[in-house]
């Protein structure tokens, strides 16, 4: 691919991406010069912030495309405007406000002025809820990988006999959501006794809802309705189920993003900011790699984002303990990726040669 088609693709592609990070960068100069951060410190800190947010989130891109593959045009448009302003808003700015207000009693309109007038105090708070944050995340992103994983129909493995190994654990009913509670309790009795609840409910709940959300889907996703217009309803109600999946796994991604955003703004608005043109070039890349259908000529990226989202769980668990610096849970992925698109690469060729010969 020479430089005139990568412009071309990145113009035709990414618009969207480059627009949202335009706007992103103006409201950022703005929000710098009033708050009297400085517009050009404003600026760096969000670029500097959406970098941080790709790279945590490469692997969701990869597999966002598995699911938005089998969705409609409009379901897709949807993902790229509706779901990036409740990602944006809803994940990245409204929910940490939501989770100090439940967890410190006061109303929303208090939280709010914290953040904004106090935003140590603030900062402080989320770091207070750390543990049950990251549990709640590892749990729900591990159910991700680890039922993918333990997929015993799959026929294509990347690491060989081992993954071989890991599919037949399949067989068995809920293993993923046995192994995600299993791994919940260790992290959580390693806690002090009077955290032990909160943290547990945590990790429960984020099994919970990965398997309600996941068996309504199949539910409403089957085939199973007779009439035309209680299949339409269906498939609607379907859509409506795997949106919401998608924008609670970005909210998993995100949560580790937000708290370790304050390592590099205190401000809310150049926090959402940032994150938020980082979410956006991660859904463009998302509906590009559907477009472009990658994941059926890189035939172990999908492995990949697997792996690393299970890195990526493991570290969140493995953070309610001890702190882990946000850089590494990016390099790890970008690895994992990497490494997989490498034999992807390695695989395909190997494939033409033999064709050829």
């Amino acid at each position: 691919m020479n430089i005139k088609s990568v412009v071309r693709t990145m113009a035709t592609e990414f618009w969207g991406a480059w627009l949202v990070t335009v706007v992103a960068l103006v409201g950022a100069y703005f929000i710098g010069e009033q708050s009297g951060l400085g517009g050009w410190v404003a600026v760096g800190a969000t670029l500097i912030l959406s970098l941080f947010e790709i790279s945590i989130s490469f692997d969701n891109a990869v597999v966002n495309a598995i699911v938005l593959k089998k969705q409609s045009k409009a379901f897709r448009t949807a993902f790229l405007t509706i779901g990036f302003l409740i990602g944006v808003v809803g994940m990245r700015l409204i929910l940490p406000l939501l989770i100090v207000s439940l967890t410190t009693g006061l109303d929303m309109v208090a939280v709010y002025q914290m953040a904004v007038n106090r935003p140590d105090e603030y900062s402080h708070q989320l770091h207070l809820h750390h543990a049950q944050v990251m549990l709640f995340g590892g749990a729900f992103l591990m159910m991700v990988a680890l039922t993918w994983l333990f997929d015993h129909e799959r026929d294509i493995h990347w690491l060989g006999g081992f993954e071989r190994r890991l599919s037949e654990l399949g067989r068995l009913s809920m293993v993923a959501a046995g192994v995600s509670l299993l791994v919940a309790l260790f992290v959580v009795f390693q806690l002090p006794a009077d955290q032990q609840f909160a943290e547990l409910l945590a990790g429960v709940l984020g099994v919970t809802i990965y398997i309600f959300i996941g068996g309504l889907g199949d539910v409403l996703g089957s085939d199973a309705a007779d009439a035309a217009g209680e299949s339409v309803k269906k498939g609607m109600a379907a859509a409506i189920s795997t949106f919401l999946f998608l924008e609670v796994r970005d909210a998993s991604f995100s949560f580790d993003g937000v708290i370790g955003a304050f390592a590099i703004s205190k401000n809310i608005f150049i926090i959402m900011l940032g994150l938020g043109v980082g979410a956006q070039w991660v859904r463009s890349m998302t509906i590009f790699f559907v477009k472009r259908d990658t994941l059926g000529e890189y035939v172990y990226l999908e492995h990949g984002a697997h792996w690393a989202i299970l890195a990526l769980a493991a570290l969140m668990f493995f953070s309610a303990l001890h702190h882990v610096h946000e850089v590494v849970t990016g390099l790890i992925g970008l690895l994992l990726i990497g490494g997989s698109l490498y034999s992807s690469v390695r695989a395909k060729r190997r494939l033409t040669k033999e064709r050829a010969d």
